[in-house]
């Protein structure tokens, strides 16, 4: 059995995986990560891809790569170093290391109910795959779960906003994140919620655990300390810390347009529009009626004149 993924190895792993190729030098691993980096190559999660001609002196204790050059003397690559001579540099340390993403996918899904069992479909290359529709504890429904890399990257957040925008939620969509979650933008787009992997998943293994998933989802994707948070799918609305849910389709519907209107700094509406982008006939022409029998939506919802906003 493959020695487990501890919290050291999963930070290493996720490390490199935000790098722009997903690559590590052989050199980098057995000097600074050589406890850890056994467990990666184990899983095959870390596997060999080319050989480097650069390395860390390893004598002169110096962290800048240092050329490395072919001794026929020695049948080794290595290099002259002042201080102790040639060093040769042993044949594993040459090599550079790329995560296997096809291993990575499937072991970090492997606990969640997926359907189709397909494998992952990739929508960005090497930064975006599709991985199927999750059932996660608490949800009646499955939600579609994507997963992606680098998206603190403004280039590649845009790949991803425009893949989304090309493949619209059906309500709600799980997007886990390999960037860490105070990197991640706070523009969302509609129907998505993002969570970090490292908040959601057991480092033995590297796998997400689907009760964290499922209360993360519950939850809101609150990547900041906003007053105002609102799960993807308009389902609650958390306010000051305390949690509205909201169980009607119309109702979400109106939730998720004047939070959109509130983050954008624009939060005032007009209720027609939006009584009507929800789907309510023209009998239910006011907040008041489409929230009938509740009235604390008032404390952070406010109707006058035709127009209605959130606040706090």
């Amino acid at each position: 059995m493959p020695p487990p993924i501890d919290r050291k190895a999963a930070d290493l792993l996720l490390s490199v995986i935000e790098t722009p190729d997903a690559v590590i030098s052989g050199s980098v691993l057995d000097s600074y990560y050589g406890r850890v980096a056994p467990a990666l190559n184990a899983a095959g999660i870390l596997q060999p891809k080319n050989h480097l001609r650069a390395a860390v002196s390893l004598a002169d204790h110096e962290d800048e790569p240092v050329n490395l050059t072919w001794s026929p003397e020695h049948r080794a690559y290595g290099y002259f170093s002042p201080s102790a001579g040639w060093v040769n540099i042993p044949g594993d340390q040459l090599a550079t290391f790329r995560v296997n993403f096809s291993k990575l996918l499937d072991q970090l899904v492997e606990r969640l109910d997926l359907s189709p069992r397909s494998g992952p479909v990739e929508l960005v290359p090497d930064l975006l795959w599709e991985m199927g529709d999750a059932r996660l504890p608490g949800r009646s429904k499955r939600t579609p779960v994507w997963i992606g890399r680098r998206l603190g990257d403004p280039a590649i957040w845009k790949s991803f906003i425009d893949t989304a925008r090309k493949r619209p939620a059906p309500g709600l969509r799980i997007v886990l994140s390999f960037t860490p979650r105070n990197r991640l933008p706070t523009d969302v787009h509609l129907g998505h919620t993002l969570i970090a992997v490292r908040d959601v998943a057991d480092h033995n293994g590297l796998a997400v655990v689907p009760d964290l998933l499922a209360a993360r989802v519950a939850a809101g994707s609150q990547l900041h300390d906003d007053l105002i948070t609102m799960a993807a799918d308009g389902a609650s609305l958390t306010v000051r810390g305390t949690r509205h849910a909201f169980s009607g389709s119309k109702q979400r519907a109106i939730i998720r347009q004047l939070y959109d209107a509130w983050k954008s700094g624009n939060p005032e509406l007009l209720t027609a529009e939006v009584m009507e982008s929800a789907g309510y006939s023209t009998s239910v022409n006011t907040l008041a009626k489409a929230f009938s029998g509740r009235p604390e939506w008032r404390e952070f919802i406010r109707e006058e004149h035709g127009r209605c906003w959130m606040f706090l």
